[in-house]
């Protein structure tokens, strides 16, 4: 038997080689967070911030913009926890690499995180904010496009009574319930709240507080804005705030009393067919909410047909919650071959067609992918201390981690998705994919007088996108 056919025989383990390593495609979030100012934005808004007591005051250790800019590159590579922070500190080949070299320990950021409060985190969302409008400005975009603001929440279930804040859901399960605002067409997080799990729906008023910083995050001289709210959310303090700041809103409505009986004033021959969606069809009439003080709002009913047989096979979905209850009660008694199921939307949006009010709404869904993404991407999904004020900062990094997964999308087509969106909003990869193809990149990184030289693995099938990515940062112009 040759020496060939021996193997590698027993392998010696050795992590002595200072020039590796496993994050080499950070040398993006670090060049564009250098060439947007990030950490000192963070910087110089909590600096402003005069409710309550500074966050740090020695000079000595990491700021706080940099611990939360360190905790957005651990949670892109793939931290959970804040000891994961440890993995960054003793990568010492990258530290030239990152936004944050000097990556503070995982119990400094622990004990720092916790002097945060509600109003630092909203100021860490205005620096966000300031580093995106940097962005368009350097990209060339119209600052006065058209806005669309999507508002949602998500369960995020946690383990253990000493969770400060958390509280059970309406499943049974002890959780935080993060409410989050998204600029549509930058796929974006403009602002953030963080609730015990209980308070999935909140009052009016913290809805509309929350709507108003989420206009607030935007430049002056932007566009106009409209909200696509679910019906969680629908209360008329909210809308009555949306008018106040002249937004426009969709709002799904729950099916109740009202609905069913404002679906009776519609002919049959007002039903057109709804934008891509074969199967179903639109119409409206018109609805006051009780409480609202203005004109009347369009109501934009949507229609989609089942058949018996459809029905049967789903029995216990809730698609069948969109059937009126006698109709399907019916249905499922064999005593009619087909009914439909009904979605209500309230809109104040006035000239627009039936057809376009309808799918402007429908595509409200790209918050779900967000929000998936915040959790399967980063790190959201869930939120690893007791503390809730260091938790609200874990959450405001995986934020800004789905920021920057945005703005290198934006900055390169090369780490973009392909295909078509809807109302030209761009597709964006997934937190996870351009963690595999772009930031957890193995490199021995090559210094030279004139140049630094990342050497990936032979063959590696997207060196061409690090590149592409790379040059795009380049190209930019400073701030």
């Amino acid at each position: 038997m040759g020496n060939a056919d021996r193997g590698a025989g027993r392998l010696l383990v050795r992590a002595d080689d200072r020039s590796l390593t496993a994050h080499a495609g950070l040398a993006v979030v670090g060049d564009l967070a250098r060439t947007l100012d990030l950490v000192e934005l963070i910087d110089g808004e909590l600096a402003l911030e005069r409710r309550a007591r500074p966050v740090k005051t020695r000079r000595r250790g990491a700021s706080p913009g940099e611990l939360v800019v360190s905790l957005a590159e651990c949670q892109l590579v793939g931290g959970a926890f804040f000891d994961h922070l440890e993995d960054q500190r003793a990568d010492t080949a990258g530290a030239a690499l990152r936004a944050v070299a000097d990556v503070p320990s995982a119990p400094a950021a622990l004990q720092v995180s916790k002097r945060f409060r509600r109003v630092h985190c909203q100021r860490v969302e205005r620096a966000m904010a300031r580093a995106g409008e940097r962005l368009d400005r350097a990209l060339g975009r119209d600052l006065g496009d058209p806005v669309t603001i999507d508002l949602d929440a998500t369960q995020i279930t946690v383990y253990g009574r000493a969770k400060e804040g958390a509280a059970r859901c309406r499943t049974g399960q002890m959780s935080y319930a993060p409410h989050i605002a998204f600029w549509a067409q930058r796929g974006r997080a403009l602002t953030g709240e963080l609730v015990g799990g209980n308070q999935e729906r909140l009052s009016g008023a913290e809805c509309a507080r929350i709507a108003t910083r989420a206009i607030g995050m935007l430049r002056a001289g932007h566009g106009p804005v409209s909200f696509r709210i679910d019906c969680a959310y629908y209360a008329i303090d909210l809308l009555d705030r949306l008018r106040k700041h002249k937004a426009r809103f969709t709002v799904s409505v729950a099916r109740n009393s009202a609905m069913w009986a404002a679906l009776e004033q519609i002919p049959e021959d007002a039903w057109t067919d709804a934008l891509d969606m074969p199967s179903a069809q639109v119409a409206e009439t018109t609805y006051t909410p009780g409480g609202w003080q203005h004109e009347p709002l369009r109501l934009i009913v949507r229609r989609v047909s089942f058949r018996a047989e459809q029905i049967a096979a789903l029995r216990g979905s809730r698609r069948l919650k969109t059937i009126h209850p006698d109709q399907l009660q019916m249905a499922l008694d064999g005593e009619i071959d087909s009914v439909y199921g009904y979605s209500f939307i309230l809109t104040d949006h006035p000239h627009q067609h039936t057809a376009w009010v309808e799918h402007h709404h429908r595509h409200r869904a790209q918050i779900e992918e967000r929000l998936k993404d915040t959790k399967t991407g980063q790190a959201l999904r869930h939120l690893p201390s007791g503390d809730i004020d260091a938790n609200r900062v874990w959450m405001t990094a995986a934020l800004l981690a789905i920021d920057i997964t945005a703005w290198v999308c934006d900055l390169s087509p090369a780490a973009g998705a392909s295909g078509a969106a809807p109302e030209d909003t761009p597709l964006r990869r997934h937190a996870h994919t351009l963690r595999r193809i772009l930031f957890n990149i193995p490199a021995r990184i090559i210094r030279s007088a004139r140049r630094t030289i990342l050497r990936l693995p032979s063959g590696y099938r997207h060196a061409d996108t690090l590149q592409a990515t790379l040059d795009a940062v380049y190209a930019l112009p400073p701030p």
